[in-house]
């Protein structure tokens, strides 16, 4: 746990599913890469230097090289904490992982749910898992499992606690979903929001966000073609939804989009109108916008950056005629941006701070 986060929208983070290495008893984190997006995952090169040292493959844990377990003392520790703060949960994992067990997620839930003070942030990769982990797989029926979740994790609260049944009790009277978790989805190009949206906007849920960083492509979440179970047809993420949507909570919508750049010795840039049109599209629907950060690349002007050999024209894959941006330069969509470091880079969006949060939570 670490009682002060980096991670500008978040206060603190909270890791209580560990990893040991098996041969040589070093303890850290354990993950596996889903997408394009985990290429430069800096819990993967966090781990690898002062963890288990050893990379996030899935082999390490089918061949016993690494064994997970949940770490009790790190478990009960928001508990202690009397000051609210905002948790990013498993900031070094993805708590939705194959290699979660339900139990574990029982008693992570059930910490949460006896600390309404704290508000629990939590991002995954694996947005099906997390769907069938509330409600099943029983989606656009009347009837949902979500009452035999919090049963579960109701009963978890009670073995937790030294006064069990007040606990339990307390637990299954709250209102769920939580008003104090946030549920949020990984969303570095339009693909991974397609595939992944969905499954959030059918999970039950008081808030939900996207995490578009690093993001490494343009993001349609006003008009975007949503390819479902009912075939192709338009979806608007950030408008709500209607009755003749056939997403099962059709009132859904996302509440906060995170916009950032990629940091780390490999990243990769992002078109600086990527990041605009995320920006504009929640100024529009009236959506929470929080920007991170460019990175390690940002907007530059050509003249500024004779002495820099880490620069030059980026095509916006959006454009039409983006396969001319060498040629056309602005004219095709293209922006000039240069290699100069995440600090030196900031975080303002044309020369704005934008730090949002969802509706009725404290800026």
């Amino acid at each position: 746990m670490a009682d002060r986060s980096k991670i500008e929208w978040t206060d603190a983070s909270w890791n209580p599913i560990r990893a040991r290495n098996t041969a040589t008893g070093k303890v850290g984190w354990h993950c596996e890469r889903a997408t394009t997006g985990c290429a430069g995952c800096y819990a993967e090169a966090f781990n690898r230097r002062l963890g288990t040292g050893l990379p996030f493959k899935p082999g390490h844990l089918d061949r016993g090289d690494v064994e997970l377990f949940l770490d009790e003392r790190m478990l009960l520790q928001p508990l202690r904490w009397t000051r609210p703060r905002t948790i990013f949960v498993c900031s070094m994992t993805d708590l939705f992982g194959r290699f979660v067990p339900d139990l574990w997620l029982d008693r992570i839930f059930a910490v949460a749910a006896l600390t309404p003070q704290h508000d629990y942030q939590i991002v995954t990769k694996r947005s099906e898992r997390m769907r069938e982990y509330w409600v099943g797989e029983r989606r656009y029926r009347d009837v949902h499992p979500l009452e035999d979740r919090v049963e579960k994790i109701a009963d978890a609260a009670g073995r937790l606690m030294e006064d069990g049944d007040n606990a339990h009790d307390y637990v299954l009277n709250l209102n769920w979903p939580l008003p104090n978790v946030w549920l949020g989805v990984s969303a570095e190009r339009q693909e991974e929001a397609d595939a992944r949206i969905p499954d959030l906007l059918q999970t039950p849920a008081a808030v939900r966000f996207i995490s578009a960083e690093p993001l490494l492509g343009p993001i349609d979440l006003l008009n975007s073609i949503y390819h479902g179970e009912a075939g192709i047809s338009m979806r608007g993420y950030l408008r709500d939804r209607t009755e003749a949507d056939d997403f099962r909570y059709h009132a859904a919508k996302l509440d906060w989009v995170i916009a950032g750049g990629e940091s780390g010795r490999n990243a990769r840039p992002m078109h600086p109108d990527w990041a605009r049109s995320l920006r504009d599209q929640c100024q529009a629907a009236g959506v929470a916008f929080f920007f991170k950060q460019w990175g390690e690349w940002a907007p530059a002007a050509p003249e500024d950056c004779a002495d820099n050999p880490r620069s030059g024209w980026m095509a916006n894959a959006a454009h039409p005629h983006a396969a001319k941006a060498a040629e056309l330069y602005p004219e095709a969509g293209a922006a000039f941006i240069a290699h100069v470091g995440k600090q030196a880079a900031g975080r303002l969006l044309d020369g704005i701070e934008h730090n949002d949060l969802p509706k009725g939570r404290a800026s």
